[in-house]
């Protein structure tokens, strides 16, 4: 009887703890840190190149102007409430990124930082959000499902297909733009970019750097579909437009056709 391998710990896990890319970082997640938290939780211990675009893209202190502009923007026409709930999470650094939390009941917001690797989890992290982003976690009577933030790092894009082309079926999604701001000096929000530049993909790594910022909203005939039970199904867009016939979604692989400059 094969005994089953923890998919944290892989027979060749050699990785090593992702460096901060701010001097302040929590000690909580610096690299000695994340040494011990790699010898306990293997995979699950590191902290993954996509959580800093998150935080990037969430920072309300940011120099860059955004599009769509984030939950955290000091824009006063944009300030709202947030109740988000981070999904995923591992060892959790996106909690350094403070979030007003309210009363409220309903969530706004659904974060989630590199979760699109392994095939085997797919499934279960579509119909999670599937499931927050239908009742009873949507109020009734606004019918308006939490707003979807993903970071993601482009990996083995082969493997990760397959979640893409299912997402697009009961969401809509696009990439974070960015756009340098003329008083970047300021961490006031003005509206005000450079004259000439050009919206750019969102990536604040290295710009050959396949990682991206996209923020996802369910299709609204979608709560009317039903979810499928099993995994495979799902992955094959079976219960999508109320259709038991497999189906696909291009909306990724028309994004990256589309190349990373946008004017």
């Amino acid at each position: 009887m094969a005994i089953e391998r923890d998919p944290n710990f892989p027979s060749d896990l050699d990785i090593q703890p992702l460096a901060s890319a701010s001097s302040d970082a929590d000690a909580r997640f610096d690299s000695v840190a994340q040494e011990g938290a790699i010898r306990t939780y293997g995979i699950a211990g590191r902290i993954w190149e996509a959580s800093h675009a998150m935080l990037a893209y969430l920072d309300p202190e940011s120099v860059m102007d955004f599009d769509p502009l984030p939950p955290t923007t000091t824009s006063p026409d944009s300030r709202h409430d947030i109740t988000a709930i981070e999904l995923g999470s591992g060892t959790g650094e996106l909690g350094l990124q403070e979030v007003h939390a309210t009363s409220r009941r309903y969530p706004t917001h659904i974060l989630c930082s590199d979760l699109i690797y392994f095939p085997a989890l797919l499934a279960p992290l579509l119909r999670s959000l599937l499931h927050l982003t239908s009742p009873p976690f949507v109020d009734e009577a606004s019918q308006k499902p939490a707003v979807v933030i993903l970071s993601y790092k482009m990996r083995s894009l082969v493997k990760e297909t397959p979640f893409w082309t299912a997402f697009g079926l009961w969401f809509q999604f696009e990439p974070v733009l960015a756009k340098r701001r003329r008083n970047a000096s300021s961490k006031e929000y003005h509206g005000e970019i450079e004259e000439g530049q050009l919206w750019t993909r969102f990536s604040p790594g290295d710009p050959t750097d396949e990682t991206f910022v996209l923020v996802a909203r369910r299709r609204p005939e979608s709560l009317k579909w039903t979810i499928p039970e099993e995994d495979p199904p799902l992955l094959s867009g079976v219960g999508a437009y109320l259709s038991d016939l497999p189906k696909s979604d291009d909306q990724f692989e028309q994004l990256l056709l589309m190349g990373t400059d946008l004017s």
